[in-house]
């Protein structure tokens, strides 16, 4: 099947060659250009909506991950407040680091992506003092 595409790839290719240059010897050089320019514009189009795609699915991995590691971050934070774990300075380590994981994540999206999130830390910070961000 990946043949057969590659066939038709340069098909296509020799085949607007060959018409620019058959449209080049019968109208001149002006039509020719305007071929031109129509082809790169397609070209162009196609180019950018692949370019949208691949930065969507980006977004959406990268939201995907983030979230895969918050459910991670509770786990961690519920084993944590176990009698049996409760003090452990290495869940506590853990627990930290993955907190500044998630924070780096939010900054990679306000950075790159068109999103506002409030970091982990706030968060908790509003909690400690008794109140939540939809309480406000």
């Amino acid at each position: 099947m990946n043949f057969l595409s590659q066939i038709n790839k340069y098909i296509l290719f020799i085949s607007l060659i060959i018409n620019g240059i058959l449209l080049m010897f019968v109208t001149g050089i002006v039509p020719f250009f305007l071929y031109l320019s129509i082809i790169i514009n397609l070209f162009l189009a196609w180019y950018s909506m692949v370019c949208l795609v691949r930065a969507n699915d980006i977004e959406e991995d990268m939201i995907l991950l983030m979230k895969k590691n918050e459910a991670f971050l509770d786990d961690l934070e519920n084993i944590y407040s176990l009698e049996m774990y409760y003090g452990d300075e290495y869940l506590q380590n853990l627990i930290s680091h993955s907190r500044h994981l998630v924070n780096d994540f939010i900054d990679i999206q306000e950075n790159y992506f068109d999103v506002e999130i409030a970091d982990i830390e706030e968060e908790e910070e509003n909690e400690e003092e008794g109140h939540t961000p939809q309480e406000e």
